[in-house]
């Protein structure tokens, strides 16, 4: 099964890669009933990203998705022209220029839980549905919060609304990976930092929801 997303090469280079892995391990896997309950967690991740897509589509018009000869996806539309970025400089330069404080925060929070779940579940072997879930879902939070800020820095007609958008796939990530912790650190799967990690995810999602209702939409 696929990776439910595709990201352009010159974006967040490193989150790309590690995820591509989880996905290289998961297709490698010869344990039925491990694959079954990874494709589980898959699965809610393509419906997520399946509903964003429609709602994307109803925006724009569904020629929005349909990627360009340069392999662009950018907004398809009448009234969308240019990006309001300069050429040729990926994102993630772009990102560490304007350290974005949201961004930021995310990427650091996201980097410890992933890391952190990534060996219990592969190296350690506590496979379990939280675990993985908590490995997909964590670097989609700072990456979601990396495409609104583009999307901000576009500054079309419809770049709030869809910068809204990938704010709210970032939350919803976020609050995937904030029950999940949940659930291990009451299975006995603790980390020494379990409390931070969790507190932390609170604060991020306060920290989205007001750049959500700063958007003029």
């Amino acid at each position: 099964m696929p990776s439910p997303w595709i990201f352009r090469r010159d974006e967040l280079d490193a989150l790309e890669d590690q995820l591509d892995e989880v996905f290289d391990l998961h297709e490698q896997s010869r344990n039925q009933v491990q694959r079954s309950l990874e494709e589980g967690v898959i699965s809610e991740q393509s419906r997520t990203e399946d509903t964003y897509e429609k709602m994307l589509a109803e925006l724009l018009g569904p020629e929005s998705l349909v990627p360009g000869d340069d392999g662009d996806d950018g907004h398809a539309c009448d009234s969308c022209h240019g990006t309001g970025l300069p050429e040729g400089v990926p994102l993630r330069d772009l990102l560490g220029q304007r350290r974005d404080a949201i961004y930021v925060r995310a990427y650091a929070w996201s980097t410890k839980v992933f890391l952190w779940a990534r060996d219990c579940y592969w190296e350690q072997g506590m496979r379990n549905r939280d675990m993985f879930r908590v490995n997909v879902n964590a670097y989609l939070v700072p990456v979601k919060i990396a495409f609104a800020l583009t999307e901000e820095a576009r500054g079309d007609a419809h770049s709030p609304a869809i910068a809204g958008m990938e704010y709210e796939l970032a939350s919803t990530y976020l609050g995937r990976v904030r029950e999940s912790l949940g659930s291990l650190r009451a299975m006995g799967m603790s980390h020494p930092d379990m409390g931070w990690m969790m507190d932390e995810a609170d604060g991020i999602s306060v920290a989205l929801d007001a750049r959500r209702k700063n958007l003029k939409i």
